[in-house]
Parts: structure tokens; sequence; C-alpha cells
């Protein structure tokens, strides 16, 4: 009898083992996805992909899963990372090539798609990726990615990170972009888009960072018309483009904002007095377009934060304002070379 209750408990006991693994198991569509996005790597130089064994991906590196369903919410494979433990960790360099699998699709509950700095990831933005509507950030900056942003990327509206910079990206940046209502930091710089910057992006709401320098877009600066519209912006960096027309008044209307970077376009006109609204305000770039002005505006003289300026290959003709001189974090200037009497000591001229 005794040894009959034994065998039925161990039998349970298997049972349990078993019904855990099963549990703890990948789903279906997740493990194909992710054996088609291993399939599409011809190397990988920190062998991570040669670990992802077997059907437990939960415990695969750079996989994270929902602790109660176990699908994946994170695929996280940087180029640069760290491994090892608190107390000894090892900063690891890597890269890999190939291209991102269209079944990445097939894993429904993605979160976070993290493949930055690889270096050798080309092919296209997959199509697919638009069904990932949980997909909050996604981040492939620092490959070779080609062709255009794909559409299906636009209704991705629980993103709130996309950075796609320094990669081979064409096109033109899509109106569509108003849809990312969640959207708080985009970074499309260093790329080869054309075009206008879409007047939509003054609806992105939630947005804090934008990065579209380094690109080849066109047509005038478009700005929030209202100071409602972007109430958490903190950095515009839009150098290194072919933006023509005037700097906007509604500048002004940025008053959150602590980077401003337009240097390097073809801009004309003056220096909007607006300017001075935006009191935290640490670094100002407007250097290399076609500005002409008597002398930068007086109300730059609230601007008390700045500690980058950069002012020179333009048009200004008369003495820069005295009140620089009282400017405590003024650490970097670039201004006219026989204006500079004015400037604080210890400034750093370039």
């Amino acid at each position: 009898m005794a040894s009959h209750q034994f065998i039925c408990f161990l039998a349970m006991i298997s049972l349990m083992i078993i019904n855990i693994s099963a549990n703890n198991a990948c789903h279906p569509d997740d493990l194909k996805g992710l054996n088609d996005f291993k399939a599409g790597i011809h190397s990988d130089t920190s062998g991570r992909l040669s670990k992802w064994i077997g059907q437990d991906c939960c415990n695969w590196p750079g996989i994270s899963c929902n602790s109660t369903t176990y699908r994946v919410v994170q695929i996280y494979l940087p180029g640069h990372y760290v491994s090892g433990d608190d107390e000894s960790p090892n900063f690891v360099s890597s890269t890999m090539s190939g291209s991102i699998s269209p079944s990445i699709s097939l894993l429904t509950s993605l979160q976070v798609i993290d493949l930055n700095k690889l270096v050798g990831l080309t092919g296209q933005i997959p199509e697919s990726i638009g069904v990932l509507k949980d997909l909050k950030e996604l981040n492939l900056q620092t490959n070779q990615i080609s062709s255009t942003i794909p559409e299906s990327v636009f209704t991705l509206t629980s993103l709130t990170t996309l950075n796609l910079e320094n990669n081979h990206l064409t096109g033109e940046i899509s109106e569509n972009i108003c849809n990312l209502q969640a959207l708080q930091k985009l970074f499309l710089s260093n790329n080869s888009f054309t075009g206008k910057i879409p007047l939509s992006i003054t609806k992105l709401h939630s947005i804090s960072t934008i990065h579209l320098e380094k690109n080849q877009l066109g047509g005038e600066i478009q700005l929030p018309l209202t100071p409602s519209q972007w109430p958490s912006i903190k950095t515009l960096s839009l150098d290194n483009n072919a933006l023509t027309g005037v700097i906007p008044d509604s500048i002004g209307y940025l008053t959150t904002l602590s980077s401003l970077s337009i240097s390097n376009n073809q801009l004309t006109g003056s220096i909007p007095s607006s300017l001075g609204n935006i009191k935290q305000l640490q670094m100002l770039k407007v250097n290399n377009n076609n500005l002409s002005v008597e002398t930068l505006p007086t109300t730059m003289c609230g601007l008390t934060e700045l500690s980058v300026l950069y002012v020179s290959q333009n048009k200004i003709h008369g003495p820069l304002p005295g009140c620089l001189s009282s400017f405590k974090y003024l650490l970097d200037v670039d201004v006219p070379f026989k204006r500079t009497a004015t400037l604080p000591m210890g400034v750093q001229k370039q």
C-alpha cells in the first residue's frame, strides 16, 4: 500500500514538473519569430545568439518575458553592453551582420526592440513591424538599415522612443508621424532624409527630444504655433540640413527648451527677440547661416543659463550685448572674432 502511494506521489511530482516546464516554454509564435531572427543574422561576434538553443527562450541572452504570460516582451541585443555581475562587470563591444526577419512580427507582445550599434544590420525595416501594437521602444541606431521608414511604423501608437539615427535611410519623413502621440524621443539624425520637415510633427504633444540633424531636409523650420503643443520639449537639433526661411518668432513658445541647434543651414533674417523667453536654454547654435542682424537681441540677456553659444559665420555687424560678460556658465563660445572682448574671462573661443 505504501509502495503504491509512493508511486502515485512520484507521478504527481512528474506531472507538476511537466506542467511547469510547459508553462515556461516559449510560445510557438515567439519561438519561430526568434529563430527566424537568428537565421537572418550571419555573424554575431558576441556569441549571444549561439546560446539561443532549445525552447525556453525566456532564458536566452537578450530576451525578457512577461512573468505571467511568458510571452516575449523585449529583445535587447545592443552592440555595447555589460556582461558578468555587479562585482566584476565586463564591458563588451560587439557587432552583428544580417537583416531583421519579417517574422519579428510574430512576437506580438514585444515592448522593446533594441539592436543599437550593432553596425552590420542591413536591409529594410520590415513592413510587418506594424502589428506590434505594444511596442514602446524601437532602437536600431548605428547600423546600415536602408530604404524608407515603412508607413506601418507610424501606426505604432504606443511608441515612446524611435531611434533610427546613423543609418542609410532615405525618402521623406511621413506626415503620419503625428499618429505617434505617445512619442517622447525622436532620433532620425545622420541619414539621407529629403523633403520638408512635416508640419504634423508639431502635433506630437508628448515630445521632449527631436534630433533631425545631418540629413538633406529643406524648406522652413516647422514649430508649434501655441505654447501647449510642445509643453515638454528639451532638445531640438536641426543642424546640417538645407533649411531656408527665417527663425520663426514662435521659437519663444518653447520655454522648456534647454538645447537648440540650427547651425549649418541656409537661414536668413534676424535672430528673433522671442528667443529671450527660453530662460532654461543652455546651448544655442545658429552659426553658419545667412542671418543678418546689427547685433544679438538684448532679450538674450535673460538667457543666463547659457553654457554654449555659437553665432559666427553670419552677418552680425554690431557689438555683442555687454550682459554676456556676466553669464557665469558660459564656457564655449563661437562668435565673430572682433567681438569677443565682452565675453567672460576663461571662456573657450572656437
